[in-house]
């Protein structure tokens, strides 16, 4: 993401696809890549729609796709209860004195993500989804 790009940072519908292919999806092979989102406003667009079910078929979760996620639900997504503060408490635990210090801090950090790191994760979602069906959907990581 570009600082200098406002377009691309609102994720404007007409920026999203190229912006996705290029920065994202350097992949050769999307057979084992799920795209998830939570439904906010640029992911809501008729045409980004319709690139992610191009892109992704039946491997969506989240609004439009085949696998329904509540939005804005920041007590279930991983990146909100996890990555977002794993990444930050790395990058930040001495202040980065240039931008490209922190630009390799904040990739050396997503790089030590491990799969057990991973397989944990998977395992609070599925517990943080009881604690959300026993809240009857409402906020529940306070009550931790």
């Amino acid at each position: 993401m570009r600082e200098d790009d406002n377009d691309k940072l609102r994720g404007s519908n007409w920026s999203y696809p190229s912006r996705f292919e290029k920065e994202y999806l350097p992949l050769s092979d999307l057979r084992n890549v799920w795209f998830q989102h939570d439904g906010t406003p640029p992911h809501e667009v008729s045409s980004v729609q319709q690139y992610i079910r191009d892109t992704f078929q039946q491997q969506v979760i989240g609004y439009g796709g085949c696998v329904e996620w509540p939005p804005r639900s920041p007590d279930l997504k991983p990146l909100d209860f996890f990555l977002w503060g794993y990444i930050k408490q790395r990058v930040y635990a001495t202040p980065p004195p240039t931008l490209q210090e922190l630009r390799n801090r904040i990739t050396d950090a997503c790089a030590s993500v491990s799969p057990e790191m991973l397989y944990n994760v998977q395992r609070e979602v599925q517990s943080r989804v009881q604690m959300c069906i026993i809240a009857e959907g409402h906020h529940f990581e306070h009550d931790r």
